[in-house]
């Protein structure tokens, strides 16, 4: 299947609170993957951790037959062992940990791994629809909710992971099939977009230009132009 055209950009920003920059990002637009990892703050050397997982990546990437279709949970579980073995180095009672998600496009088909609160949006001009599931305390109680019951969340739950990368053990990765459209637009965002701004906000955002570019850079823009909370990195896809 011949490759749908793409642009595709990525930038991390350290924000304006936080000392350091713990996400790491992956374009490789020749082999179609895109990757984005938020180390965890509440562990030692987050920014180690998702650099790991990406160099992980990157390393895996020399071997890739873009024609094949990645084996996610195979790939995501060889970076679990590698931040894993680095974490007992550096902490034998806490180690490190990452969120990873890591998207591949094979011609109209778009699949994705992910572990952990980082996310991917697929943008249409009517309406977006986020791919990817949080794996966090609020969501898990979210989703244990009946319909149309309510119940009360404590804020930090949103930011609580319940699994990442750098665990014991087998890991469990979630994929996801898409089938894109021409004029489809993808985000690859960590949270330190979404602490600052809403979907419908980049919805509108992501459709007022034809240059991912200009795009990632005025998200990072806003973002810290509302105060920078957390680290910053955003990857766009222009289908």
């Amino acid at each position: 299947m011949k490759p749908a055209p793409l642009q595709a950009y990525g930038q991390t920003d350290r924000g304006l609170i936080r000392s350091e920059n713990e996400d790491n990002f992956l374009v490789d637009a020749k082999q179609r993957v895109f990757a984005v990892a938020d180390g965890l703050g509440g562990l030692p050397e987050g920014s180690l951790a998702s650099e790991i997982a990406v160099t992980e990546l990157s390393d895996w990437l020399k071997h890739f037959d873009p024609s094949t279709e990645p084996d996610f949970p195979k790939l995501f579980n060889r970076v679990n062992t590698s931040v894993y073995d680095r974490g007992r180095e550096i902490s034998a009672d806490l180690g490190i940990g990452t969120t990873l998600t890591v998207a591949y496009l094979n011609g109209k088909q778009l699949v994705t791994g992910h572990i952990g609160d980082t996310g991917l949006v697929i943008f249409k001009q009517d309406l977006w629809r986020q791919v990817t599931q949080d794996h966090t305390m609020a969501q898990e109680m979210l989703d244990r909710l009946n319909p149309g019951e309510e119940a009360f969340i404590p804020e930090y739950f949103s930011h609580t992971l319940t699994r990442c990368i750098g665990q014991t053990g087998q890991i469990e990765t979630d994929v996801y099939r898409e089938t894109l459209e021409p004029g489809d637009r993808i985000l690859l965002f960590t949270d330190g977009v979404t602490k600052t701004m809403q979907m419908d906000e980049i919805h509108e955002m992501i459709f007022a230009t034809d240059n991912p570019q200009a795009f990632v850079k005025q998200v990072i823009s806003l973002a810290n132009e509302r105060g920078g909370p957390d680290n910053i990195t955003a990857i766009a896809i222009f289908v």
